[in-house]
């Protein structure tokens, strides 16, 4: 599902409008339908109802809402936060016929909105602004923003919160803080990333009659990750064996940080790598093999950390093999980033760098292009700010753009791991995924997630396939796990042991879309 800013919407609603020739009032009318279906279904007391209406299309989406409301019997007082002679086009003919209606409409302004009283409703919509803010609020909006806030009622945006802006998912200014947000034909970048999608509330995505192929004209880069465009799952023939599904291969651990290779030799022999071999400092071996049955190990070296010494042994393992991921719990001593850089350099095969793999590669490594086109680098906002040598504010303010800077600048293929992960590609591409649950907020996740992406690897999923379906297997997993169980005290251990749950939910999907598909809206 492609994620559109307030340019592309406006793009897309154009050429709806002039090239197709639908009228715009009948998109604003499929706008305020699609508002009240979403409504309707909502298990919330419907008592009061206020709609507070601003002068520009989304004040017109609001103004037809109203009519829908009045129609089936709300309850429902409209609140004009412009006079009529403010409005035009579609705004105005609707305005003028809800006053053919007996409807109760009150004019606010700065020197009257004081008198509404806001904490007397059940349900406020919020039809103030739209997706084409750019700017704070100030003076009388913002002010009835904040009463709308301080009501009690439940708060449900029409297209976005008021305040916020369309194209940015950063905070702007005072803003609606909404319950439940309906937003039209595609999820618009505040919708889906943070600190602008924790004021959405729970997001419905609606049909409105713009066709896809007109969307597809937006040029939009950047998609959300869902059932619908995940990477088919790979089915297995009967007569399978190991050899078919590729060896994964894990450098990582040092003293104290074992936990850390094994969660990620378990993830990648879950996820169904035919062989998975743990490569581990000598002195910790016994300590993963009394842990992890399924997955091998190979001792490198006589102490509990890599060392300098113990590259030659290993570039002999690796030949042949599939994928390697390198970092899991693997420490930062000197001697050991010293073996880091040297395995990166002297192979060549597919790569997962993670955690401690990532903190000495500098500007030199990437502009070598040792690791381009093939690798994956997973690093969270910290370890990618020291990486690109910016500040971590910076790098979360601006994420999007750096981590598409990164992608196509070193041909690699960038996990920006967040509670909106960032999966970035060399060729401009940017994937979102939302799929997840508080549970991951815990160590041990980043370890599943590189074990995961081996696993698929080493299967012949391409790097970014394997990111991609990582990434939302992970966080479905402990979705669904969340649902069942207190999520404080869910281990990565048990999201690596009940993967089965995604991974049978996508199968289930994938193989009938029409019977699993759900109409719109499209919660996300």
């Amino acid at each position: 599902m492609e994620v559109l800013t307030a340019e592309q919407m406006s793009i897309a609603d154009k050429k709806t409008i002039e090239e197709l020739k639908v009228p715009s009032i009948v998109l604003m009318e499929n706008a305020a339908r699609s508002v009240f279906g979403v409504f309707t279904k909502l298990k919330i007391s419907k008592n009061n109802i206020a709609v507070v209406i601003g002068k520009g299309n989304n004040g017109g989406d609001g103004l037809a809402l109203c009519r829908y409301l009045l129609d089936y019997g709300y309850n429902v007082r409209i609140y004009m936060l412009t006079d009529k002679d403010s409005l035009r086009g579609d705004p105005l003919i609707n305005h003028n016929i809800l006053t053919k209606y007996p409807a109760k409409i009150i004019y606010l302004n700065k020197n009257s909105f004081k008198e509404a009283d806001f904490t007397n409703y059940d349900v406020i919509f919020d039809a103030v602004f739209g997706t084409g803010l750019n700017k704070p609020v100030e003076g009388f909006f913002k002010e009835v923003i904040k009463s709308i806030n301080l009501s009690g009622a439940t708060i449900i945006a029409i297209d976005i919160p008021s305040g916020l802006s369309g194209s940015t998912f950063n905070i702007i200014g005072e803003h609606v803080k909404a319950d439940y947000t309906v937003t039209f034909c595609r999820p618009k970048t505040s919708h889906v990333m943070y600190p602008a999608r924790k004021f959405c509330g729970k997001i419905y995505v609606t049909d409105i009659s713009i066709p896809d192929f007109v969307v597809n004209e937006t040029k939009s880069r950047m998609s959300l990750i869902t059932l619908d465009n995940l990477p088919h799952l790979k089915l297995r023939a009967t007569d399978s064996h190991k050899g078919n599904f590729g060896h994964a291969v894990i450098i990582g651990g040092s003293i104290g940080k074992t936990g850390a290779p094994i969660m990620s030799s378990m993830a990648a022999a879950r996820i169904g790598a035919g062989l998975t071999t743990c490569i581990i400092p000598g002195k910790l071996n016994s300590i993963f093999e009394s842990n992890l049955l399924e997955a091998m190990s190979f001792p490198a070296g006589d102490d509990y950390y890599f060392k300098e010494e113990d590259v030659s042994v290993v570039l002999k393992f690796l030949e042949n093999k599939n994928v390697v991921a390198i970092g899991p719990g693997i420490g930062r001593n000197e001697d050991t980033q010293l073996f880091i850089k040297k395995i990166l350099s002297l192979n060549n095969i597919p790569l997962i760098i993670d955690a401690d793999g990532l903190y000495k590669i500098d500007k030199n490594i990437l502009e070598s292009g040792l690791l381009s086109n093939r690798t994956v680098i997973t690093p969270h906002i910290g370890e990618f700010a020291r990486l690109i040598g910016r500040d971590k504010n910076e790098v979360l303010n601006n994420r999007l753009a750096l981590a598409e800077d990164f992608a196509c600048k070193y041909q690699i293929i960038l996990v920006l791991k967040s509670s909106d992960t960032i999966i970035a590609t060399p060729y401009g591409k940017i994937l979102v995924n939302i799929e997840g649950s508080p549970a991951l907020a815990k160590g041990g996740s980043g370890d599943c997630l590189t074990g995961l992406i081996t696993g698929l690897i080493s299967q012949g999923y391409s790097l970014e396939d394997a990111a991609v379906l990582a990434c939302f297997i992970m966080g479905r997993t402990a979705k669904i796990l969340a649902s069942k169980h207190n999520e404080n005290t869910i281990l990565t251990t048990d999201v690596i042991n009940n993967l089965w749950m995604s991974l049978n939910e996508i199968r289930a999907y994938q193989q009938e879309p029409q019977r699993y598909r759900k109409n719109c809206p499209i919660a996300i």
